[in-house]
């Protein structure tokens, strides 16, 4: 997948109203090799389907860019990941979010990956529709064939999705896979995402994404480290997807993930 400018430039535009304290230098805020940036997505399960609390975080994922070698990685950390949560003792790790938000999940997520993650991105997966909206339809490619909502999705073949389409592919877990299936869509649907938004060219189609996107976002990065990424990448980055996986575990009546050990150090590697 390519990972260009004009996304950088679509969250520049949306740091500028999001970011608590968003002329900071980046380089006072951050202490992350300068080689490298890195942010934990997390898409949270409030609004559509039936969901109005506050919620957990239903997606998690890290993502890491090397800027000298222009590659990266896009990592999926199951939901109900068994780990420590600071203060609450061991527990799913999309409860964090519900405990203490955007920045106890974060620590949440660098503690159990041994990283210094400092950016995060929170995504409202109701607004999700919002986004696919102001970036038009979008193309994915199941890997299997399941039906949700009415929509029908069949295996190999390339689909156009709308907002509505989108939400659905990205919230269907009851297929062959599971919870991982699901997380492969998730990971598909924010590629795709970023690819449509490469292609944006008017400044109308860049306003109408910006509105979607600063609706729906919490987020903690400056201005000043957007500028610096979009000054940065004159080339494309190649980024490179991952699975955390691990067995699925009954523990005092609740469902827990517990992660492989070899798989946990596979991504640390790739972290470091």
């Amino acid at each position: 997948m390519k990972f260009t400018r004009n996304v950088l430039l679509i969250l520049l535009m949306v740091t500028s109203t999001l970011s608590p304290n968003p002329f900071v230098s980046a380089q006072e805020e951050s202490s992350e090799s300068s080689e490298h940036f890195s942010m934990l997505f997390m898409g949270v399960d409030t609004g559509d389907l039936g969901r109005v609390d506050q919620g957990r975080s239903d997606t998690m994922m890290v993502m890491d860019i090397n800027k000298e070698e222009e590659t990266g990685i896009l990592a999926s950390i199951p939901r109900d990941a068994y780990v420590e949560i600071e203060g609450y003792g061991l527990d799913k790790i999309n409860h964090a979010y519900a405990f203490g938000g955007a920045e106890l999940s974060l620590s949440t997520v660098n503690n159990f990956l041994d990283t210094n993650i400092e950016n995060y991105v929170v995504v409202n997966m109701a607004g999700l529709k919002e986004i696919v909206d102001a970036v038009g339809t979008i193309e994915v490619t199941p890997p299997t064939s399941f039906s949700i909502g009415g929509y029908d999705f069949v295996a190999g073949v390339t689909t156009k999705l709308d907002s509505d389409m989108a939400l659905a592919y990205a919230r269907e877990r009851y297929t062959s896979g599971g919870d991982y299936a699901r997380q492969e869509r998730q990971r598909e649907i924010v590629q795709a995402v970023m690819q449509k938004a490469t292609e944006l060219e008017s400044i109308p189609n860049y306003i109408k994404m910006f509105s979607a996107l600063s609706d729906n976002i919490e987020t903690n990065l400056s201005l000043p480290q957007l500028f610096d990424l979009y000054k940065t990448y004159n080339s494309n980055i190649e980024i490179e997807t991952y699975q955390l996986t691990g067995t699925g575990e009954m523990i005092d009546g609740i469902y827990y993930d517990i992660i492989d050990e070899n798989s946990l150090a596979a991504l640390k590697e790739q972290l470091h």
